[in-house]
């Protein structure tokens, strides 16, 4: 795969890299500073996290819930913050139809910014952050067909998908018309898990479960009958190139 951009040119590239140590140590710190904050904060205050509790302090933002919940899809990209944990959250705050709108239109920014971020910073630079998805940015060919079942997939990491399809020679037009249609599917599903966590045990919990499996099933079949396919009509050109 051909890079979108030099990210030697880029002093970003540079700052935002993983091969320096201190930059590491100093990471680390800050994220465990932030963490105790945290926990002094709540333990100070009493506050049990919950399920209930998080959807009561969602709720009691009001209006600036579901901006501050959008917002963090916008930001998810960069921080490759787990996506399937803002869907749930989404589904458990402001139930199974709203939550999947607002994470609708959270993905579809976040997918936005992950999309234009991969493409100016590089392939260099998007490998040494994404590590645990450099394979699939190498070896796969992002295109329409591809990044709809890719977006399917419940357990497919949503910035590998994001960063993959800015580093290619896509269109963002067409990029971001499949993203949506292929998340949209899987952004409910976790949806209405996430709204029947507070009645674990119920009959829509276990309704929940069975369509998320369901779901999960379908997706890797249909990626797997794809992939064959593809590697079908890929041997058959060769054998066709070589005379056979």
């Amino acid at each position: 795969m051909k890079e979108a951009s030099d990210p030697k040119s880029l002093n970003l590239s540079s700052f935002f890299s993983k091969d320096n140590p201190k930059k590491r140590f100093l990471k680390f710190v800050f994220l465990v500073i932030v963490g105790f904050v945290l926990g002094f904060i709540t333990i100070r205050r009493g506050y049990n996290l919950t399920p209930e509790s998080f959807r009561d302090l969602v709720l009691s933002l009001g209006m600036l819930g579901p901006v501050i919940y959008t917002a963090i899809f916008i930001v998810r990209p960069l921080f490759l913050i787990p996506s399937i944990a803002l869907f749930i959250a989404g589904g458990l705050a402001f139930g199974p139809i709203v939550g999947p709108i607002y994470a609708s239109v959270g993905a579809a920014l976040g997918g936005t910014v992950g999309f234009w971020f991969s493409r100016k910073m590089g392939h260099d630079y998007v490998v040494s952050k994404l590590k645990l998805g450099a394979g699939v940015l190498d070896n796969t060919h992002f295109s329409f067909s591809v990044v709809f079942l890719l977006s399917l997939i419940p357990v497919m990491p949503v910035t590998v998908i994001n960063y993959g399809a800015g580093l290619s020679h896509m269109k963002f037009r067409d990029y971001i018309i499949a993203h949506v249609m292929g998340m949209t599917p899987r952004i409910f599903a976790y949806g209405f898990f996430g709204s029947t966590l507070l009645e674990i045990g119920s009959t829509q919990f276990r309704v929940a479960l069975v369509i998320l499996i369901i779901f999960s099933v379908l997706t890797v079949l249909i990626r797997w009958q794809t992939r064959n396919a593809t590697a079908k009509k890929k041997t058959g050109i060769e054998s066709q190139d070589s005379g056979i």
